[in-house]
């Protein structure tokens, strides 16, 4: 699979207004929040699970919270946030229908990156090897598996579609260092991985 590259957080910064409340699950070091902090001027919030990860936000002045974001956000209320980032961890998340219905109840706008498992060099491995990994059986459909989340593009928007979650926003990663917003067909099969910027339909 294919890690997202940093080169999406000027993404995430364009998208994000300036002076905005923003929660970042699955923050990791705190670079993201961090860089948000200087540029944009946000009131920052991190949940992360590692003890290691937590130490490194707390250095960098990063107000953090130790939880698994799997059991939900009930600690904070409806439209608490402008904006909730889960970047470059929907693939690890154990119920990620859940995760996002949390993320829209508690923010304005969700903010979601995806690895496309629909790249063509994944396909040619399925192709040439004939399995996804020595390790990994998938069964059922992407979102209700318990499994790491192998996802394409393509079924990320059916699923958002069936969830009533509008795309209000889209870039694509593409070899040698490209970003498209085009939505053309052949994204699914050219994308390395998709950013998306998400609120519920009205």
């Amino acid at each position: 699979m294919y890690k997202i590259p940093r080169n999406n957080y000027p993404i995430i910064e364009e998208w994000i207004e300036p002076g905005s409340r923003v929660l970042d699950l699955g923050c990791g070091d705190g670079t993201l929040l961090s860089d948000l902090t200087e540029k944009r001027q946000v009131d920052a919030v991190g949940v992360e699970i590692s003890q290691d990860m937590l130490v490194q936000c707390i250095g960098k002045g990063i107000s953090v919270y130790q939880a698994n974001i799997d059991k939900g956000l009930c600690q904070w209320p409806d439209q608490s946030f402008d904006y909730v980032i889960l970047n470059d961890t929907l693939q690890v998340i154990t119920r990620p229908q859940d995760v996002i219905k949390e993320m829209l109840r508690v923010g304005k706008y969700a903010i979601i990156s995806v690895s496309n498992f629909g790249y063509i060099r994944n396909r040619a491995r399925i192709l040439l090897q004939g399995r996804l990994s020595p390790k990994v059986l998938v069964t059922g459909s992407w979102h209700d598996t318990p499994v790491i989340r192998f996802v394409s593009i393509q079924e990320f928007r059916h699923f958002l579609k069936a969830m009533s979650v509008e795309i209000v926003d889209a870039r694509f990663f593409l070899a040698f260092s490209l970003i498209t917003s085009l939505r053309w067909p052949l994204v699914n099969l050219l994308a390395r991985n998709g950013i998306f910027k998400l609120r519920r339909k009205e």
